[in-house]
């Protein structure tokens, strides 16, 4: 027989655990988290879907103003016809010219037939400097990037 050395059998107490946490700990730390990525979810889109145009309040409302002294006839803009039968301001074909630039413009909602419109440039080449919303169809003006 094999003589092994005996020992009672000693309590081994279970190491202090961290206490349960509830499950309302767990909602709180999700509430956090949400409001934390919402808000930097908002931030992020605000800075890219914002638009960017460097033209000055003042400059914008000069823009604005000469497309719509065209569209109400205070300027002389000939009617051209684009189809049979079918006539648009001149300035809607080719644009106009002011302080050096040439802007063209579309009125969303209607039939145009600005280069944008007619697909003659591409989204990529256009910069957008301004959009009237204050209007039942909202005014669009742009330039054609070189």
């Amino acid at each position: 027989m094999i003589q092994a050395p005996y020992s009672p059998a000693t309590v081994v107490r279970e190491a202090d655990a961290a206490p349960p946490r509830s499950i309302r700990f767990y909602q709180a730390l999700f509430a956090v988290n949400m409001l934390v990525f919402s808000t930097l979810l908002v931030a992020l889109a605000t800075l890219l879907l914002t638009p960017y145009t460097s033209l000055t309040p003042l400059e914008a409302e000069t823009i604005r103003a000469a497309v719509q002294s065209r569209l109400d006839e205070t300027v002389a803009d000939p009617l051209v016809e684009v189809a049979p039968g079918v006539f648009v301001r001149s300035s809607n074909i080719r644009g106009f010219r002011l302080n050096g630039e040439v802007y063209y413009y579309y009125i969303e909602g209607e039939r145009n037939f600005d280069p944008l419109s007619r697909g003659a440039v591409d989204d990529n080449d256009v910069e957008i400097v301004l959009r009237d919303t204050d209007r039942q169809f909202p005014l669009v003006v742009y330039r054609v990037r070189e």
